[in-house]
């Protein structure tokens, strides 16, 4: 934007105050001093004349009014009808009498028959002198007293009024029958430190308009830089007070001669106001503006408006507006089909908006070293808003950006060591961005989205996360002041997302990179939830209200979730529950609850605790284990369940599904209990637990209670052995999943003590088979297990074996006397 305001003044300088006026003044002029003075000899009412040596002086006034005061030293009537002026001096004044223009020269001819008027030598013009106080004063206007006086006095008279304005030209000649003054000769002009030029022109008197041939051409400073103006035709139409320029260019040189601001049309409309100010400024054809940095904004039409005191006060390009910069450090591309500009009390502009299909890319260069190390930025919308402030020196700083209408905001930061390139890609239907100035390059501070927002980020690993939702803030790291410009060779810096909220339905996705070694895909995990805030430092995402992450096999909801990205491990937070589940496998997913859930990424492991005495709990059809810890292992697909820590207190309670040979897989899933050895639920009571699925084995420890339908048992560990998974059987019916399947053995060891209805039994060792309901107790050489029966009394041996609900006991004797024989023994009790 600072580009299209230096380009668009232009207009200011070229069109207005400088050529255009200065032309039309002096043609104009030059018809008023023909027509109206020289055939008008002082004969009339109203004249005013001063006689002098060999020459008179002498004003034309109506109503009391001075139209014009004219000045010859001395006039010669020729033999060929010509008469001939010398040393001449004409003033016009304006209607009030506010301003003087003077058009004086060494020699006049004019040709009273074929009513021509001709300057074969130099003519000077001066416009916009000041105002004389009396007749005498000017008269001696007239006289060109003035143009004797010291060097030092004219500058200091000159410089009371910057509007004057000095014209030289020669050749001028003039027909009172046609209208026309005209010359081809040069014309040449200064005002203000600046210096006009072109090669001919003319002047119509019955239209006004003013035609400058060719070779148009202004230089001077503007604001102690040079300026050039040049044209190939300009054209005035006082009547219209508008002014046109053909194949414009302006261009204002930057520092010790090189390239600054370039302004260029095919056609210009100058559209001045009636003191000769600017008004508006059209411009069409091949609209061109350029900065000696190399950027540069094209468009079919432009068009600007100016105040009274010559300050832009808006613009715009239409047509298709197009925007390239080519700089060492910058380079980027930019389309909309229209540009409008707004501009501060000082010229400055302050508010950009850019409609239809607004497009920008553009590449930074990082590191000034490299040639590899380049930043981008892309930015699609249907709308942009810009707010621009500017610096104490004047230059144009960018502060917001309002994009809409589907925007979409993309940065792109080069690889680093170690790792690839970043990115974030930020969308929404309103995007705003607030910028700040570190050097002399304007960096992202933060963005705010707006419905349907969202926001694609890859790290340096590969990692590609998204995330959608109904607004969203983001936040960009600080740029160090000395990472700007290559002052010390890092170029511009980096624009990187250091923290971002979004609320309202996120829907997040994360896509790991797959690991070498591994032939599948990696898979995709979703997370939705109410709000998400990323903190980039730390490297973390925390989820908030409803929250739900998925991978494909697996399921956690809870309150809060928080994730670390470097690991890919999370947290989550009340009201835990979570569903696990194999790859391909049509088994029913193993449930979890909790109050707290550690997740780790690479292990694929999770931790699942209670709180305030409520257990976590996990379980799978009829399965079930409630423990203040509960630690899953799906990659291993492994289970282990304990207190919150060595020593700490805590039971871990189990719930498995025993059944005979008989006993059918849905009643076992539905937990009943069948009588006679068939389906029913085991209960076990440990301290901990650690179950294998792939050994289809739980190991009890640190103190063990199985209750079951066919009695309760009480050791110091036991293991439970579930019979084989089944695979889906035809029709697509799944089998048993993790912790799956009826019990199949149970060992349990140490001071076991086991109750059944009327009888109890104590040992070392019990072993039960569900498929036949077979138990077998051994014990140790000095403690033989023991059964005591309320009926039959008291029961030893090395190994006794016996039914659940069956009265017999099979002893079996082992040892120094009984070597190889196997004793059955039954005792009766006598009734009392």
């Amino acid at each position: 934007m600072n580009v299209s305001v230096e380009r668009l003044r232009v207009w200011l300088l070229a069109g207005a105050g400088l050529l255009v006026l200065v032309i039309a003044s002096f043609l104009g002029y030059a018809h008023y001093r023909a027509h109206r003075f020289l055939t008008n000899l002082p004969k009339k009412l109203g004249v005013n004349v001063r006689r002098e040596t060999n020459g008179f002086t002498y004003s034309q006034s109506v109503q009391g009014r001075t139209v014009y005061t004219i000045h010859a030293a001395k006039a010669v009537e020729r033999a060929d009808g010509k008469v001939t002026l010398h040393d001449v001096g004409i003033v016009l004044y304006g209607r009030k009498e506010d301003r003087a223009d003077r058009i004086y020269g060494k020699e006049f001819e004019y040709d009273q028959k074929n009513e021509i008027i001709r300057a074969d030598g130099e003519v000077h013009i001066d416009l916009q002198a000041p105002a004389a106080a009396d007749a005498n004063a000017k008269m001696d206007y007239a006289a060109g007293k003035d143009l004797h006086q010291k060097a030092e006095q004219k500058q200091e008279h000159e410089a009371k009024d910057g509007r004057l304005i000095h014209v030289t030209t020669s050749g001028l000649v003039f027909s009172q029958k046609q209208g026309v003054a005209a010359t081809d000769n040069d014309i040449e002009f200064e005002t203000g430190g600046l210096t006009g030029h072109a090669v001919g022109a003319d002047y119509n008197s019955d239209s006004g308009v003013v035609v400058l041939h060719s070779a148009v051409r202004v230089t001077g400073l503007e604001r102690d830089r040079p300026v050039v103006l040049t044209a190939s035709r300009a054209e005035l139409d006082r009547q219209h007070e508008r002014a046109l320029l053909t194949q414009a260019k302006y261009v204002a040189l930057g520092g010790k001669g090189g390239a600054g601001e370039t302004a260029e049309a095919r056609d210009v409309v100058v559209h001045l106001r009636p003191d000769g100010t600017v008004e508006r400024v059209e411009a069409e054809g091949d609209v061109k503006l350029r900065n000696g940095l190399g950027s540069s904004m094209e468009a079919p039409r432009g068009e600007m408006t100016l105040s009274a005191q010559s300050q832009p006060q808006s613009a715009v390009m239409q047509g298709g507006v197009k925007y390239t910069a080519d700089e060492p450090l910058r380079q980027g591309k930019g389309e909309a089909a229209e540009v409008r500009t707004a501009f501060d009390k000082a010229g400055h502009p302050e508010h950009v908006v850019m409609t239809g299909a607004v497009h920008f890319k553009e590449r930074v260069r990082t590191d000034a070293t490299s040639e590899e190390t380049w930043g981008e930025r892309e930015l699609n919308s249907g709308q942009m808003d810009v707010t621009l402030s500017a610096d104490k020196a004047g230059k144009t700083l960018l502060r917001d950006a309002k994009a809409t209408g589907s925007a979409h905001l993309k940065v792109v930061n080069p690889a680093v060591k170690g790792g690839g390139p970043t990115s974030s890609a930020l969308a929404g239907d309103v995007l705003t961005a607030h910028f700040v100035r570190v050097g002399d390059a304007d960096h992202l501070a933060e963005v705010h989205g707006d419905g349907h927002t969202s926001m694609h980020r890859v790290d340096a690993k590969g990692v590609v996360e998204t995330s959608s939702g109904d607004s969203l803030v983001a936040y960009f790291k600080p740029v160090i002041a000395g990472a700007t410009r290559g002052s010390d060779g890092k170029g511009q810096g980096a624009d990187e997302i250091s923290s971002a909220t979004e609320q309202g339905h996120v829907v997040m996705t994360e896509l790991p990179v797959r690991k070498p070694g591994d032939s599948a895909a990696p898979v995709e995990e979703r997370v939705t939830a109410e709000r998400a805030v990323y903190d980039g430092e730390l490297e973390r995402t925390t989820l908030t209200g409803n929250v739900q992450v998925s991978d494909g096999t697996s399921v956690l909801w809870a309150d809060r979730v928080v994730s670390e990205q470097k690991t890919g491990d999370a947290t989550a937070d009340g009201s835990v529950k979570a569903s696990f589940s194999q790859a391909g496998s049509a088994q029913e997913p193993a449930h979890v609850l909790a109050a707290r859930a550690e997740l780790k990424h690479d292990s694929q492991v999770a931790i699942f605790y209670g709180v305030n005495g409520k257990p976590a709990r996990l379980w799978q059809g009829a399965s079930q284990v409630d423990a203040p810890v509960i630690e899953f292992e799906q990659k291993h697909k492994r289970l282990l369940a304990h207190g919150e820590g060595p020593g700490a207190p805590g039971a871990v309670h189990t719930v498995l599904v025993s059944g005979g040979s008989n006993a059918k897989p849905e009643a076992a899933k539905a937990g009943k209990q069948v009588v006679g050895g068939k389906t029913s639920v085991v209960r076990v009571v440990s301290r901990e637990l650690v179950y294998s699925d792939e050994a289809r084995r739980a190991d009890f420890t640190g103190g063990v209670q199985v209750d079951g339908s066919d009695g309760s048992m009480r050791g110091e560990r036991a293991v439970v052995y579930l019979q084989a998974a089944k695979t889906a059987v035809a029709g697509g019916a799944a089998g048993e999943g993790f912790m799956g399947g009826s019990v199949e053995r149970v060992v349990a060891s140490g001071h076991i003590e086991m109750q059944q209805p009327g009888r109890r039994a104590s040992g070392e060792q019990l072993v039960y088979t569900a498929s036949d309901g077979m138990f077998v107790l051994t014990g140790t050489a000095k403690v033989l297990p023991k059964v005591v029966d309320d009926q039959r009394g008291t029961v030893t041996g090395t190994s006794l074996r016996f039914h659940a609900g069956d009265e017999n006991v099979v002893v079996s004797n082992e040892g120094d006397s009984g070597v190889g024989q196997h004793v059955r023994t039954e005792t009766r009790v006598k009734n009392k």
